[in-house]
């Protein structure tokens, strides 16, 4: 995006200045938004400033300068396409800055595209640890990830983007075309060159067509990730769930006799159901599952299944020490009178037996073999990180089995968590294991929310309150759980942004007493959630949740009831901070929101 040249930004139908020193001493060569009302600018003198366009004042909440030393004019901007806060500028001496909005005084990562003027830059819309550049030169660069491993470390890195001088160790670059004589001003060049060479060699028209559906794809996705996604007009969502059934019927066509083509129309189904609107009574689903079932019976062939599930856990390390007067009371399959009239709105309880009957609780479900059989080859978002307020936390898009390989099975230094996720909606044979329970239904609406947490030991949930009846029900592993009472609120010392107000800044079981000496006062109920028990969570209960061993839960969310003849009135809650895009968190540190799932991190 360009803003105009005069330093002036347009709010239709009012026009707003940025400020005198933008608009009368300089050229405003590069604007992008980093959220629906704030947006990231460039000048001609190398200032990067960002702006709150709702405030009244002509001064940035930000300024900064692309260069120390002397004025470097900003040429080109992007925004990573799933994490917000995180921007990609290009300057006039061909240097490539990727700048941290939540810490934005300073670059993270600062390294040479050209030795001339970068005209352009551009994030890949799906692998975001891929950009494209353009220079002066008439070069058009492919900034490709070496690898997954940190080469410091060993261990993968949060975002490629955001790990400092490592970044230059795990990228390689490649000239995608012969260098023009003549500038390249846009990477929107390098796609038209793409198809048309493209085109050249394809065996068949269906070729040219599946880049003609990238290309719509691409586009919708610019749409999707312009403002808060609850704002985003449904029916651009349904568009890109049609355009992601086009491309996965391309995808088989062109890959007849290939595995390939089977793998890439799975992920086209995926996309469609992550970031788009059920269409045709879910046939992105039936496709999908059709595909894995395909290519799970593929595998069997190819190698032997060899996992061990069991882990090597230090009981004395891994469990807390707790006091037998702070356990939450347990209550064995309460009736729906009791629960409502002693229960609910009241009080934590552990539910047990409640769930004997599922299907997901007999010993051949839900074990790691299962879950690939039934999922290994669909694409689902995932967090990066042991909890949402770490500043190395990120979001990624990736395979079940893929995500099982590296964060399950293998002893990972940087946890993997599929949490908060509405995996049953898109996956429904995995629903087909599980059930809603009878107390959900108190009330006269049915939209009840339904997620999914899958992660390894260690992962944990900060210390946070919901508006809505919780109901975390665990089929496999166990969890430490620690819950405070609202009234004890300014103990627990939540945070001060409005994006983590419902979030402790205590770290709960290691917390920093003279920063927070009120926190050990605060009296609170404690219990650990085994396989087979549900926990029933009042609204606005604070709660801490750690993963002790491999984990796979599932929660009901439900609006606080409204009583009329004895019947509590429950429709599906809001998540506890407003939306952004569905797999671009806010640009400050807040809990995500990935496709249409509700968050409220757990």
């Amino acid at each position: 995006m360009k803003a105009p040249a005069t330093g002036v930004l347009c709010q239709s139908p009012e026009i707003a200045s940025i400020g005198e020193d933008d608009a009368d001493s300089c050229s405003l060569n590069a604007a992008v938004f980093t959220s629906q009302n704030e947006i990231f600018t460039g000048n001609s003198r190398g200032m990067i400033k960002l702006w709150d366009l709702r405030s009244v004042s002509e001064k940035p909440i930000l300024s900064t300068s692309l260069s120390e030393d002397s004025e470097v004019g900003v040429t080109s901007m992007d925004r990573h396409p799933f994490q917000g806060h995180i921007v990609a500028v290009g300057g006039y001496d061909g240097m490539l800055t990727v700048y941290d909005m939540r810490k934005a005084q300073t670059p993270v990562t600062v390294m040479e595209a050209s030795d001339n003027c970068l005209n352009d830059l551009r994030f890949h819309p799906e692998r975001a640890d891929h950009l494209f550049t353009a220079s002066e030169s008439g070069a058009v660069w492919h900034w490709v990830p070496l690898s997954g491993k940190n080469p410091a470390t060993g261990g993968s890195s949060g975002n490629l983007w955001l790990s400092g001088d490592l970044a230059t160790q795990q990228l390689n670059i490649k000239e995608i075309l012969p260098t023009l004589p003549l500038a390249v001003n846009s990477v929107d060049m390098y796609l038209k060159i793409r198809n048309n060479s493209a085109a050249q060699f394809s065996e068949t028209d269906c070729s040219t067509l599946l880049l003609k559906i990238d290309s719509a794809l691409q586009y919708v996705w610019e749409t999707l990730h312009t403002g808060q996604w609850k704002d985003v007009d449904p029916e651009w969502r349904k568009l890109y769930s049609y355009v992601s059934l086009f491309k996965a019927l391309l995808c088989l066509e062109l890959g007849k006799d290939e595995d390939s083509g089977l793998v890439n129309a799975i992920t086209a189904c995926d996309m469609g159901l992550i970031m788009g609107e059920p269409i045709l009574d879910g046939l992105l689903s039936n496709i999908a599952d059709s595909l894995n079932e395909k290519l799970w019976k593929l595998s069997e062939t190819k190698r032997a299944i060899q996992e061990n599930q069991k882990e090597e856990e230090d009981s004395n390390e891994c469990y807390p020490q707790m006091n037998k007067e702070n356990f939450v009371e347990t209550v064995h399959v309460p009736s729906i009178e009791t629960f409502l009239l002693d229960i609910m709105d009241e009080k934590p309880v552990v539910i047990t037996g409640a769930m004997d009957f599922w299907p997901a609780m007999s010993e051949s479900r839900w074990s790691v073999d299962y879950v690939r059989k039934v999922a290994g080859y669909r694409t689902v978002p995932i967090e990066i990180g042991s909890k949402y307020t770490d500043d190395a936390w990120s979001q990624s898009l990736t395979t079940v089995n893929e995500f099982i390989d590296n964060y399950i099975l293998t002893s990972n230094a940087t946890a993997g968590y599929l949490a908060q996720y509405q995996l049953f909606q898109q996956i429904p044979q995995l629903k087909k294991d599980i059930f809603v329970p009878d107390y959900c239904y108190l009330g006269t609406c049915d939209d009840i929310q339904v997620n999914a947490w899958f992660g390894p030991r260690g992962t944990i949930s900060p210390l946070h309150y919901d508006p809505d009846h919780n109901f975390l029900s665990q089929v496999v592993g166990s969890k430490y759980i620690r819950l405070y009472s609202e009234e004890v609120t300014a103990s627990l010392y939540p945070h001060e942004q409005h994006l983590l107000f419902n979030t402790s800044q205590v770290d709960v079981e290691h917390p920093d007493l003279e920063k927070f000496p009120l926190f050990p006062s605060a009296p609170y109920l404690e219990t650990i959630l085994e396989s087979g028990s549900m926990l029933y969570i009042p609204p606005r209960m604070w709660h801490y949740v750690r993963s002790l061993s491999t984990s796979f839960s599932r929660k009901e969310l439900e609006s606080p009831p409204k009583y009329t003849n004895a019947k509590c009135s429950i429709r599906a809650g809001e998540r506890k901070t407003s939306a952004m895009n569905p797999t671009q968190p806010n640009p400050y540190k807040t809990a995500p929101r990935v496709a249409t799932s509700s968050f409220d991190k757990s």
